[in-house]
């Protein structure tokens, strides 16, 4: 079989040709065959409820079916044949399975698996791609009321499977039926079935709006409070729990009326599951009651927050064992207990940061080199460290400990805010030892991120007068002073490995951030003029090879500029692979940006020419590489971007060929070209060169415009070339605006070719702002975006971005707000032939905005 799939994996292109199609339909109809070796012993199944390790007792050739599906699915998607070949092939085979006179039960099982392992490589933007999503559920609601047990388990776990994958398409299109069956799954009488309903309600309910969850809140919240409280099952507790968090979440305000006799449930639970098998329980009830008192806010949550806090008080006092599940979950809760509460929390700061100090105070323990722990053993499972000749240990429980508990401590910064400024001098002392933690890099990175929550809290108390703005310079000389020291000391040439290079990324990412949090007039002249001698002389000493590749800049740059209120912290955070020396290059520049909007005129005195250096010396080489003229241009973005007019002496070195690199081979070239474009835009200077800039951006969207809008982007490659049409739309959308009459001819064909580019499907940081952008035109009411002719594709765009990570509350808000004014008869008359899924978003747009609509911006 092995010998088989790679065969495939390697030619999976000539497989898919029609000459191949026969060879891809007998490897996958033996895959699933191999799937049909399950066990069929279903009272021995079912009894696995509960089960540690959750082995059904299926024999290795089912895993290795599934797998092997999993993989053709991937290459498949990589070649872009999985909508139009493998998906037509497999449901071949089903049907052809399905119509044997040998089909049973464990048939009927493996196709449903079948389907489970492969939708997540469906492409729903991709031409046959929503369909092929539309057959997977339609396929599957059926075996969800099918006689046999394992094939309703198999089918509520494919529709978890192809809701999480497809949200909120899934969610949207097919939320009634789903949940139809759902509902009746919940009753099943094998409690792994019922288990998995509830699972499943969680993967469709957790992207579920209200308006399309309250026709069914009644049966699914009784039913899963009946099972919880009949306790049946541990496993059908906990599925209970993240059931009720769910339609917490999605209820919002609407779940007042469950919340009296939830909540009395939740609590009883946590103060009585004591037993070692119930830690995951107990955990799940914390979890449940955070995120119910998030939902329904202060007012009701607060008598009972402070009870829950108070037993929770208890557990942190008394101690977690290394294995216990309970902490995590008792972090997260206090966390988000913390954000309901707000200042109202900081009594418990007393009792719990002393604990979370001693986590974080944990030192490595020496150990002889020729006795080291047993590495089988995963409760003593240990990092080891080579320090000053000596090898020392620390327990990764122990690390993933210090990671939670600095997760905790950036909660809890947020919520009490400037209240937090008395625990600051403790905290700073217990997180600087972890600048240069060796056992852990996602420790010491989040002890820098912490950094600037710390900073930021500062700040804060020193607007409101809670301590001396002082405190907020010497936090920021302090770990300016740690951090930029072990930055030059970082190696340079083979020494510069990959550790090094991802501790360098690391520091670099933390110190502007750090920069940014103070905000400006915390570094003086000669501050900024020492930071950028170590910036450049890092950018000499992190070279790349003339055949590295350019990358797409690291997305920390683009959270930092993101709005506060994204609603989607984490969206941007998902770069394959690890740091390079080109992305640490990238944040170095990103600290130089930091420095631009603290300190503007320190930095255009002392720093501006020094960088201008760089940028000529690399675009006027004739044989720089594509990593290196990325770079050029990356900091020459930034430069106008956050210089404004004073970059404008430093045009000559860059505009011109920004402008012709427009249409360069390389995307991430063609990428920050288009955005220096933009940026540019806002200068009346920039009239010169605006014909041909509007030019050059029409011609890279109407090269890659129409793929953009047909295909997501599933590899490195194609993200890059995705992100650099994103930055052209948003360019064009400012040339536009700032130069319409510099443009030449009719700038309405402009209009016309942002619009029909929009909405930005990739970037979101650049997206909210392209977004942002069209939402105040229509407010304002321009004459092209607010054209009769216009207004559908207008709607069109607000669908789709409202309530997503391409927009954030305050865009959702404008948006709304201007819908609503507009009225719904008109809303609606532009809006009739949209999608139903946008004609649905254009209501609650209608809704939401009803009583905003005076104050649309």
């Amino acid at each position: 079989m092995e010998a088989a799939m790679s065969f495939a994996e390697g030619l999976v292109e000539d497989f898919c040709k029609p000459e191949g199609l026969p060879f891809m339909e007998q490897l996958i109809a033996l895959n699933i065959e191999w799937m049909l070796e399950v066990d069929e012993d279903v009272d021995a199944w079912t009894a696995l409820e509960d089960a540690e390790e959750d082995d059904d007792n299926d024999g290795d050739a089912v895993q290795i079916g599934e797998e092997n599906l999993d993989r053709l699915a991937e290459h498949c998607a990589e070649k872009e044949t999985l909508e139009e070949v493998f998906m037509t092939v497999l449901f071949k085979v089903i049907r052809a399975a399905l119509a044997a006179p040998a089909c049973n039960w464990k048939t009927v099982r493996s196709v449903v698996m079948a389907v489970s392992q492969v939708v997540e490589y469906i492409d729903e933007d991709a031409e046959q791609g929503a369909a092929w999503v539309d057959q997977c559920v339609d396929f599957l609601i059926p075996h969800m009321s099918n006689p046999h047990p394992r094939v309703r388990y198999s089918a509520y776990q494919a529709v978890g499977q192809v809701a999480y994958d497809h949200e909120p398409y899934v969610q949207e299109t097919h939320h009634e039926d789903l949940l139809k069956a759902i509902v009746v799954g919940l009753d099943d009488t094998n409690i792994r079935v019922a288990s998995n309903a509830a699972s499943a309600f969680c993967s469709v309910g957790e992207e579920l709006d209200h308006e399309s969850l309250e026709p069914f809140m009644d049966d699914i919240m009784n039913k899963l409070f009946s099972r919880l409280q009949k306790a049946e099952s541990r496993t059908m507790q906990e599925q209970c729990l993240a059931g009720i968090a769910v339609i917490g979440e999605a209820a919002e305000e609407l779940f007042e009326p469950y919340y009296k006799f939830v909540m009395p449930v939740l609590k009883d639970i946590i103060a009585n599951a004591k037993a070692t098998e119930q830690r995951k329980l107990r955990g799940k009830a914390f979890e449940c009651v955070s995120l119910i008192g998030v939902a329904v806010g202060k007012e009701t949550f607060a008598a009972d927050g402070h009870d829950v806090m108070r037993i929770m008080m208890g557990f942190v006092q008394a101690g977690f064992e290394a294995d216990d599940p309970t902490r995590e979950y008792v972090h997260e809760a206090a966390g988000r207990i913390a954000t309901v509460l707000e200042k109202d929390f900081k009594p418990y700061l007393h009792a719990l940061l002393p604990g979370i100090f001693t986590v974080l105070a944990q030192k490595g323990t020496e150990y002889d080199p020729n006795n080291l722990p047993d590495d089988d053993d995963e409760d003593n499972e240990m990092n080891l460290q080579t320090i000053g000749g000596k090898t020392v240990g620390l327990r990764t429980a122990a690390l993933d400990e210090m990671s939670e508990c600095l997760s905790l401590i950036t909660a809890l910064i947020e919520a009490v805010a400037e209240e937090f400024c008395e625990f600051l001098p403790a905290t700073c002392t217990h997180l600087m030892p972890l600048l240069d933690f060796p056992f852990s890099e996602d420790v010491r990175e989040k002890a820098y991120k912490t950094w600037e929550y710390v900073v930021d809290s500062a700040r804060n108390a020193s607007e409101k007068g809670k301590c001396d703005k002082s405190v907020v310079g010497t936090l920021v000389g302090e770990f300016l002073k740690a951090t930029v020291t072990l930055m030059a000391k970082s190696p340079s040439g083979d020494e510069l490995d990959s550790a090094a290079i991802s501790v360098l990324q690391a520091q670099a990412n933390s110190v502007s951030g750090v920069i940014r949090k103070a905000g400006s007039g915390m570094l003086v002249k000669g501050d900024v003029t020492d930071l950028v001698k170590v910036l450049v002389e890092l950018l000499r000493r992190v070279s790349v090879d003339s055949t590295d590749s350019a990358e797409t800049a690291p997305k920390t740059k683009k959270n930092a500029r993101a709005s506060a209120d994204s609603d989607d912290e984490d969206a941007d955070s998902d770069d394959e692979g690890g740091p390079t020396h080109q992305s640490v290059r990238y944040s170095l520049v990103d600290v130089a940006g930091a420095l631009m909007r603290s300190s503007t005129a320190e930095f255009a005195e002392v720093g501006l020419p020094t960088f201008m250096e760089v940028v000529k010396q690399i675009l006027q080489n004739p044989t720089a590489s594509e990593a290196d003229r990325s770079l050029a241009l990356y900091l020459a973005d930034d430069v106008v971007d956050c210089l404004g007019e004073h970059s404008v002496p430093y045009w000559n070195l860059f505009m011109e060929h920004a402008c012709r690199s427009v249409s360069d081979k390389c995307p991430t070239i063609r990428q920050h070209s288009a955005s220096i474009l933009g940026n540019g835009a806002r200068q009346p200077i920039f009239g010169q060169i605006a014909p041909a800039a509007a030019s050059q951006i029409g011609g890279l969207l109407k090269k890659f415009g129409e793929r953009h809008r047909r295909r997501r982007a599933v590899n490195s490659e194609a993200k890059q070339v995705a992100l650099a049409v994103d930055a052209g739309i948003r360019s064009l959308g400012l040339i536009c605006e700032f130069q319409e009459s510099n443009i030449g001819g009719d700038s309405t064909s402009a209009w016309q070719m942002w619009l029909t580019s929009m909405p930005l499907r990739y970037d979101r940081e650049v997206g909210r702002k392209a977004h942002a952008q069209l939402v105040e035109l229509v407010a304002r009411g321009h004459p092209v975006v607010t054209a009769p002719g216009q207004l559908p594709r207008v709607l069109a765009i607000f669908a789709d971005v409202y309530r997503t990570g391409f927009s954030n509350s305050e865009i959702d808000k404008a948006m709304a707000a201007v819908v609503a004014r507009a009225g719904a008869a008109s809303a609606q008359q532009f809006g009739a032939r949209l999608p139903e899924r946008q004609q649905k978003k254009i209501e609650s747009m209608l809704k939401d905005g009803s009583g905003s609509g005076s104050q649309a911006a």
